[in-house]
């Protein structure tokens, strides 16, 4: 398990939230492309390192405005060598048809996370729900143990 899985299992193991978390990983000084803000008011911080207080950095952004919890959590390094940093709260996520055929019964959260996995610098995804931790990296899916 990667340190982000282990920081990410902590969200898994919340019982406080009834609604999904996508974290949407990248590398680059740009966000990737086929993402898009919703804009929120207030707009909660960013600019955290993702680390062990990620589930508390999720707590306070929906103190500060509950509607960050629809939409992807963006997390971006400049680089290999840097770490995470939370980039930005509520993104739309609209990636290109996949490769790789989507998911029957599965809803628009995991397709398009497994879509948004194979566009360009994009290191990987996590969906995290009631019932769900599943890591999405270049087209593949990985299940991950709460």
């Amino acid at each position: 398990m990667t340190t982000i899985e282990h920081i990410l299992t902590g969200l898994a193991r919340r019982k406080d939230t009834a609604s999904s978390t996508i974290a949407c990983l990248y590398t680059g000084t740009n966000m990737p492309p086929f993402c898009e803000p919703m804009m929120r008011s207030p707009e909660p911080e960013i600019g955290m390192d993702v680390d062990g207080s990620l589930s508390d950095f999720l707590s306070a952004a929906l103190v500060v405005n509950p509607s960050v919890h629809d939409g992807a959590i963006m997390m971006g390094r400049r680089s290999a060598e840097n770490n995470y940093q939370i980039t930005g709260w509520s993104y739309r996520l609209f990636p290109p048809a996949a490769a790789r055929q989507t998911e029957v019964n599965r809803g628009s959260a995991f397709n398009s996370c497994l879509a948004m996995s194979s566009v360009r610098n994009v290191d990987r995804l996590y969906l995290v729900s009631n019932s769900l931790f599943v890591c999405f990296e270049r087209g593949h899916i990985r299940h991950l143990a709460r």
